[in-house]
């Protein structure tokens, strides 16, 4: 016969149910880096042909500014996330939106072998980690950070409550 603390814990378990997917802000985000790409490429070709600027400072100008973007979009290391907890697991899947770097990865934790999860800041603040932790036969293991920078404040505050809910800390 269950206990009536295990009785509970499922209940709890199964009563709470999140799904957030931030794919319209993913697409959002890489179709701008795109066009930035496609405007700097235009305005340097125009430049040149038209002779805007003699020394060609405004060819450097607007180079130096698109390497300062391009450095600023590699260190947020903006992910599409996708997060839901309905059913009997927790899944993470994520794929990183810069051009080269861009692999699909997914997490799946049974929510009864959910322990816990950190929040790091990294790169001067610019970058949000979530680490999550799993229960195993081994003891506890450690799943690789995933950066939820490209999520909004309450969406990160949405996943956040869920997982507090789940933790069995």
């Amino acid at each position: 016969m269950p206990s009536f603390e295990s009785v509970d814990k499922k209940k709890k378990l199964k009563s709470y149910i999140m799904l957030i997917n931030n794919k319209e802000l993913a697409t959002r985000i890489r179709l701008g880096f795109m066009l930035a790409i496609f405007v700097y490429l235009v305005l340097i070709v125009l430049a040149i042909i038209l002779h805007w600027s003699e020394k060609h400072y405004f060819e450097l100008g607007l180079t130096a500014l698109l390497l300062l973007g391009i450095v600023w979009f590699f260190s947020r290391g903006y992910n599409y996330i996708y997060f839901n907890t309905e059913g009997s697991k927790i899944v993470l899947r994520y794929m990183g939106l810069q051009p080269i770097l861009s692999d699909n990865y997914a997490i799946e934790i049974p929510k009864s072998k959910f322990v816990k999860y950190k929040i790091k800041k990294t790169k001067l603040g610019l970058r949000t980690l979530l680490v999550l932790y799993q229960k195993t036969n081994k003891g506890i293991s450690k799943y690789p950070p995933v950066s939820i920078t490209s999520l909004k404040k309450s969406e990160k505050k949405d996943i956040l409550d869920a997982l507090d809910k789940l933790s069995t800390r």
